[in-house]
């Protein structure tokens, strides 16, 4: 796996910031936690209009904000520490867990890659 980071994508400032939060949050600070929820929903409206709903781009951030906002709850806040794992790899090698298993799906068969 290859080190690469993309400073010139807004979708990679995006990916920063949320991770930035997640750290902020799983170091006790619940705000941390508000901010990736609302990060999520920022990038999730940016590419909806940008992409539409089908793209792939668009589903991975319903998605991740969906398990940014289950996560919230209390017996679930473990969640966290998997999505910063995740982040850290969209962050900072470019692979997506979450898009390489939403190829998979039968209605992606003919969507191309993000």
């Amino acid at each position: 796996m290859k080190f690469k980071i993309a400073p010139a994508k807004i979708d990679w400032w995006y990916w920063f910031a949320t991770l930035i939060a997640l750290i902020i949050g799983l170091t006790g600070r619940v705000e941390g936690f508000y901010a990736v929820v609302a990060i999520s929903a920022v990038q999730f409206i940016h590419f909806l209009v940008k992409d539409g709903f089908a793209a792939l781009t668009t589903q991975v951030r319903l998605v991740y904000g969906t398990f940014a906002v289950l996560a919230l709850l209390e017996p679930t806040r473990i969640l966290y520490w998997l999505i910063l794992v995740g982040t850290v790899m969209v962050t900072f090698f470019d692979r997506c867990i979450i898009e390489k298993v939403l190829r998979t799906m039968p209605w992606n068969k003919d969507v191309k890659p993000a």
